[in-house]
């Protein structure tokens, strides 16, 4: 994290190497998500037992929540340390 001091006031600034961490990780959730849509649909054409897709569909939805609650976690330390003067 890349912090600058403007006027009193603390920013911070996420790296570049976060930022590309952050890009790759949506990106492979994503990838993930279109890979389990992609599955589902074959195993319900072929007439097959969806059980572990179901499975994966809980994991994926716990770690979409998870994700959003890391974010608005650093959110608030976001706000709470821009209002801290040097």
């Amino acid at each position: 994290m890349i912090t600058r001091r403007n006027g009193g006031m603390i920013e911070l600034i996420p790296s570049p190497s976060e930022k590309r961490d952050g890009a790759i990780r949506n990106h492979v959730l994503d990838l993930l998500a279109n890979l389990d849509e992609r599955i589902r649909r074959i195993e319900q054409g072929a007439g097959m037992p969806t059980g572990l897709a179901e499975e994966f569909a809980r994991v994926m939805g716990r770690i979409v929540i998870e994700g959003e609650q890391v974010r608005r976690a650093n959110e608030k330390v976001r706000e709470a340390t821009a209002n801290i003067s040097p």
